[in-house]
């Protein structure tokens, strides 16, 4: 079994635990009070799926502070663009089943000023375990911007455990959530 498949379960497994929303809330209280995040004045955001960190708690965050929100929509030569996200925007189903911004001519910013940068896996020296289709690989060296990530702790490794390729992506900063051990030792 893969890396990638073994950390799908493993997350998986995690997010129907009370420990993942409690670190859940970290991760948004850390990214809500970082610099990069809270001076950008757009944000490029997936919508979430199960068993990812939601993302609507961010969207509106972003919006209250008067953010410009960006979704990608993707396409089948696996390159996608940011389309401007509102509460109006009509959302179709991707063949992945993304929901997506169903008009797409309008409304670009490739690149939004910030990118949060969805994966299965993080680790120290900054690399990113996608999910496969290389979309955000892609997309990063085309449109270079600064990105973060969030990741949970079963998510975050000392050492990469997966090979890493010529076109994988570093992420600028990971915000790693404070397990209930790292507050005990704090």
């Amino acid at each position: 079994m893969s890396f990638r498949k073994k950390q799908i379960d493993l997350v998986s497994e995690f997010m129907k635990s009370d420990q993942a929303q409690k670190e859940i809330n970290d991760l948004y209280f850390q990214l809500f009070n970082d610099l990069d995040f809270r001076n950008a004045p757009s944000i490029g955001i997936t919508l979430s799926m199960n068993d990812e960190i939601p993302t609507f708690p961010i969207i509106n965050q972003c919006w209250e502070m008067g953010k410009e929100v960006y979704i990608p929509k993707t396409f089948a030569d696996y390159s996608m663009n940011f389309v401007k996200y509102t509460k109006d925007t009509e959302l179709e189903e991707s063949s992945f089943g993304v929901r997506e911004p169903k008009d797409y001519q309008n409304n670009l910013m490739d690149p939004p000023d910030l990118m949060i940068v969805p994966g299965l896996a993080y680790s120290e020296d900054k690399n990113r375990l996608g999910f496969g289709a290389g979309y955000f690989d892609r997309y990063l060296a085309k449109y270079p911007t600064k990105t973060i990530s969030l990741a949970l702790s079963q998510q975050y490794y000392q050492e990469t455990p997966w090979p890493v390729y010529v076109l994988d992506k570093s992420i600028d900063k990971i915000i790693v959530s404070k397990s209930e051990q790292d507050a005990d030792n704090q």
